[in-house]
C-alpha cells in the first residue's frame, strides 16, 4: 500500500512540471506573437496609425476643397457673395424720354426682352400698370418713371408694352378735346428668329384664294406662290433688326386721319380710310420716326402667332375672359368690330381708334375687324396689294383676322385703312 502511494505522487509532480514548462513555452510564443516584429499588437498599432494618417490626409483634402470654393465663390464665413449689380438706369431727357436706345432683359436665361428707342418711353395705362384686359381702360395715363423701367418683367413684355414718342399733355383722348401729341406703339416680342415668319393659316377663306377666288390655300408652298412679301432693302434691314433686338413695334391703333397726311397711331381719332395703297406708303414716309413703314405680311403673321397663348380676349361662347387660341384667329368675332360681334350695339359702323376695350389683344386695338388694312404683301397674280384683318360690314367668322384678300393699288374704300410699324436701327447704340 505504501509503495503505491509514493509511485502515484511521483507521476503527478512530473506532470505538473511538464505542464508548467509547456505553459511557459506557450506564454513565450504568445508574447512574441503579440509584441515581436509582425506581431498582432504591432500590426494593430500600425493599422491605427495608417487610419489616423488617412483621416488627416482626408481632412487636409477637404480643407483644400473648401479653400478653393471660398476663393472662387466668395461664400466663406464672413465673406458674403458679391452683390449683383443692378442694371444702370436709363438716361432720359426732361420729358422722361430715352436719350438713347435702352434694352431691358428681365431674365438672363430668356430671350424675351424689349428695347426702348431713343425718344420714347414706356407708358403706364389707366389701370395703373402696363396691362389692360378686355373691358379695362387701356388709355395712357402717364410715362413710366425712368427708375421703374428695369422692373419690367417677362410677363409684361409677353402681354404687350405700350411706348409713346412724346411727353404726355393728353386730356384723356376725348374726341371733343385736343388731339394728343404722342403716338402709341406696342412692342411685339420675337425671342427666336423662327418666330418671325409668314404663316399659311388653314381653313376656308383663311389663307386666301386662288386666281378665281374660290379655293383656300392650306400650305406654305402654295401660299408663297400666290402671296409674296417684299424683298427690298428695307425688308432685309427689318429682318436683321428683329433678329438682333428680338422684336419690333406695331402701331397700337389703325392709322388716324391727319390734315398734314402724316401716318399716326393715336387714340380716339377718325380712322384714315378712302386712301389708296400708294397714298398709305407716302403717309408712312412722312412720319419722322426712323424705319417707320406700312406693315408687311410677315409682321402681320408674326403678331398673330405671338398673340396665341398670351393675349387675353373675350370668349364668344361664355362671355368670360380667355386666353387667345388658334380658333379665335379663325373666328375673330369676339374681339373685333364685326357685324356679329357679341357686344356690338351699333352694327355696320366704322368706329374711331380705340373705341372698344373688347376689340384689343395684348394692348393692340382693331387687328380684327373695323377696317381692312393695306399691307406690303402682294397677291402675285396681277401684283395686287394684300388686305388683312376683315372689316365691320361682315361677320368675324367670314372675315377673320387671318384672312388675306387683295385689291388694286388705286382702290379707295370706306372700309379700308392701314397700320404702321417700325423697327430699331441696327447702328444705334444700345446699353449692354
Amino acid at each position: 500500500m505504501l509503495e503505491r502511494r509514493k509511485t502515484k505522487k511521483g507521476i503527478t509532480l512530473i506532470a505538473l512540471i511538464i505542464t508548467i514548462i509547456v505553459l511557459l513555452i506557450l506564454a513565450g510564443v504568445a508574447l512574441a506573437t503579440l509584441t515581436g516584429e509582425g506581431s498582432i499588437i504591432g500590426n494593430a498599432e500600425n493599422a491605427v496609425g495608417q487610419y489616423n494618417n488617412s483621416v488627416i490626409e482626408e481632412q487636409q483634402l477637404l480643407n483644400e476643397i473648401e479653400k478653393y470654393f471660398i476663393e472662387h465663390t466668395n461664400e466663406g464665413e464672413g465673406n458674403p457673395p458679391d452683390p449683383v449689380e443692378p442694371p444702370a438706369p436709363p438716361e432720359v431727357n426732361a420729358d422722361g424720354l430715352a436719350t438713347e436706345n435702352y434694352t431691358i432683359k428681365p431674365d438672363e436665361n430668356s430671350n424675351v426682352q424689349i428695347t426702348i428707342p431713343a425718344g420714347f418711353a414706356p407708358a403706364i395705362l389707366a389701370t395703373g400698370t402696363t396691362q389692360s384686359g378686355p373691358g379695362q381702360d387701356g388709355s395712357v395715363a402717364s410715362i413710366m418713371p425712368a427708375d421703374q423701367w428695369n422692373n419690367i418683367t417677362v410677363e409684361d413684355i409677353n402681354k404687350g408694352i405700350v411706348v409713346v414718342d412724346h411727353a404726355i399733355t393728353y386730356d384723356g383722348g376725348n374726341l371733343t378735346g385736343d388731339v394728343s401729341d404722342f403716338n402709341e406703339y406696342v412692342w411685339v416680342s420675337i425671342p427666336e428668329p423662327s418666330y418671325f415668319d409668314r404663316i399659311a393659316w388653314n381653313g376656308p377663306y383663311y389663307s386666301g384664294q386662288d386666281q378665281d377666288g374660290e379655293h383656300p390655300i392650306a400650305d406654305k408652298e402654295t401660299q408663297n406662290y400666290y402671296w409674296e412679301d417684299s424683298t427690298t432693302t428695307e425688308y432685309q434691314d427689318m429682318i436683321e433688326s428683329v433678329n438682333f433686338f428680338k422684336g419690333f413695334y406695331i402701331g397700337r391703333y389703325e392709322s388716324n386721319f391727319n390734315e398734314n397726311e402724316i401716318a399716326q397711331s393715336k387714340r380716339n381719332q377718325v380712322v384714315w380710310t378712302d386712301i389708296t395703297y400708294s397714298q398709305a406708303i407716302e403717309a408712312c414716309n412722312k412720319n419722322t420716326t426712323d424705319n417707320l413703314h406700312l406693315i408687311y405680311g410677315i409682321e402681320c403673321d408674326s403678331i398673330l402667332n405671338w398673340l396665341i397663348g398670351k393675349a387675353t380676349i373675350l370668349s364668344k361662347t361664355t362671355g368670360n375672359n380667355k386666353t387667345m387660341e388658334i380658333e379665335d384667329m379663325q373666328d375673330s368675332s369676339s374681339w373685333g368690330n364685326y357685324r356679329n360681334f357679341t357686344e356690338n350695339t351699333e352694327n355696320n359702323i366704322k368706329q374711331v381708334t380705340g373705341y372698344s376695350e373688347y376689340w384689343k389683344a395684348n394692348n393692340i386695338y382693331d387687328l380684327a375687324g373695323n377696317v381692312y388694312e393695306w399691307t406690303q404683301e402682294r397677291f402675285s397674280i396681277g401684283n395686287k396689294p394684300t388686305l388683312r384683318g376683315g372689316n365691320y360690314k361682315l361677320d368675324g367668322d367670314y372675315l377673320p383676322v387671318i384672312r388675306r384678300t387683295f385689291s388694286v393699288e388705286s382702290g379707295t374704300y370706306e372700309y379700308c385703312g392701314f397700320r404702321i410699324s417700325f423697327f430699331i436701327e441696327m447702328n444705334e447704340n444700345v446699353n449692354s
